[in-house]
């Protein structure tokens, strides 16, 4: 399961969405990357974007920042999840920055040792391989994951797609490459020509360029009339996530891949 942007702790994060899909996920034994902004952590006293209305009832307390992270890693506990990949975004690294707390390395922590659950802390952008092997031989082969939180405004117009053309420049390794930030949602197919090594034969592959819009409601149907979101006068924008079906063949080449989009 591919995801960011979750927003957890904003009264308009869509919690019941995000439930949905991690119940796909557990029960498809699927491990979650989340790649940035899993908090919203907007309303801590150094933030300009702070407005008390945001606040849910449990979170108005003087341990503001351990409040939201006891209560996101005792949502995620209660789903058997195989693993978590929790990677930071601009939210996590405002916090960072202006209170020097690390909210998701705290939160990867209570859900190792209070939780029992596999959960790892991860930057800004990282690489994550899928090794498979065959049990009944000496072939294997991998898969390898990029993902990047994101940059910049919310590019109306292109939506982001632009970046796409740029990250093709510079990355060369990854056959997925996943982006959050903007909660805009694609799944673009790019086709490459690479080189086979030991026949130095050229043949064509697929690297995914994949968006996340993640589980925050838009203002009309949060109906939220005034704030941060209001008064950039941000367009309605999709929920949701994707999921990565990988199917290893020993026969057929190696491993095929699916992208199924789960958005509203």
């Amino acid at each position: 399961m591919l995801t960011s942007d979750v927003h957890f702790d904003s009264a308009v994060c869509d919690v019941d969405l995000f439930k949905k899909h991690l119940k796909i996920a557990e029960e498809r034994q699927a491990p979650v990357l989340i790649a940035g902004d899993l908090l919203d952590a907007m309303q801590g006293k150094n933030d300009p974007r702070r407005r008390p209305e945001e606040l849910k009832a449990q979170y108005k307390v003087s341990a503001y920042y351990d409040a939201i992270v006891m209560d996101v890693a005792k949502f995620l506990s209660g789903f058997d999840i195989p693993y978590y990949i929790l990677a930071l975004g601009n939210h996590e690294t405002g916090v960072l920055k202006h209170s020097n707390t690390d909210l998701l390395g705290n939160v990867a922590y209570q859900l190792r040792v209070e939780h029992g659950k596999q959960a790892v802390a991860m930057g800004y952008w990282g690489y994550m391989r899928v090794q498979f092997r065959y049990k009944k031989g000496a072939h294997n082969v991998s898969k390898l994951i990029y993902w990047h939180h994101g940059k910049s405004n919310g590019a109306p117009v292109t939506k982001g797609v632009i970046q796409v053309a740029r990250q093709g420049v510079y990355l060369q390794a990854p056959d997925v490459v996943l982006n959050g930030h903007n909660h805009q949602a694609y799944a673009m197919p790019v086709q490459v020509e690479r080189l086979q090594q030991k026949s130095m034969t050229p043949y064509t592959a697929t690297i995914w360029y994949l968006r996340t819009p993640g589980y925050k409601k838009s203002p009309g149907d949060s109906q939220s009339v005034w704030g941060f979101d209001a008064e950039k006068h941000r367009a309605p924008t999709p929920k949701g996530c994707h999921f990565l079906n990988m199917e290893y063949s020993s026969t057929q080449n190696g491993i095929s891949m699916e992208v199924l989009q789960k958005i509203t």
